[in-house]
């Protein structure tokens, strides 16, 4: 049984932990870490052996995925385009803009994810592979700290997901389809790409 100091201790502990965890996500909203990382990534995908030879076996799976995203970011964006034009009033104007705005962060936001995760899928396979056992911190704000995935994860959310809960009481079968579709694709590529 823990003691009352133990467990003070402990406390302390895990939230130094939370508070260092928070300031390493903030980070990476600083608009020259969101460039560096997303340059780190698509450099990945051209120089790390191990990514290219897990992924290019599978890029036609990898590409359906992608097919996926375009078609949920573009009825995410007309849906957005055609609300926005009816509550703009003077602002009608802005209507294309802000409907290629939400296209192009829910296409960017959703394949990034998905490349970090395929990048996370290679080196689990090249470690599994060479039988070297690493300890991943569980949770999902250890992933937002270590895959530096935060920036999509909002690109995410405010250009498919918002969009989508903003439809659904028009159309909830729609809005549902197309998250289950965006869900599932990629466990489908994992699942086929196995």
């Amino acid at each position: 049984m823990l003691s009352q100091r133990d467990l003070r201790k402990a406390v302390r502990h895990g939230e130094r932990e939370l508070r260092a965890a928070g300031g390493d996500m903030l980070s990476q909203l600083n608009p020259r870490n969101i460039l560096r990382d997303a340059r780190d990534l698509a450099l990945k995908f051209t120089r790390d052996d191990v990514l290219q030879a897990y992924v290019a076996p599978r890029i036609w799976g990898a590409l359906g995925v992608g097919f996926v995203f375009v078609l949920v970011s573009t009825v995410c964006s007309i849906d957005v385009m055609m609300r926005f034009a009816r509550f703009a009033g003077s602002f009608r104007g802005l209507t294309l803009p802000f409907g290629a705005l939400v296209w192009v962060g829910g296409v960017i936001g959703q394949i990034y994810v998905f490349a970090i995760w395929l990048e996370g899928l290679a080196a689990r396979s090249d470690r599994k592979e060479r039988g070297v056992r690493l300890e991943i911190p569980p949770g999902f704000l250890a992933y937002l700290k270590y895959s530096r995935a935060l920036v999509p994860w909002i690109l995410v959310v405010a250009c498919v997901a918002l969009p989508l809960v903003i439809m659904a009481p028009r159309a909830p079968i729609v809005a549902l389809l197309l998250l289950l579709v965006s869900v599932i694709a990629p466990f489908l590529f994992r699942k086929i790409a196995a």
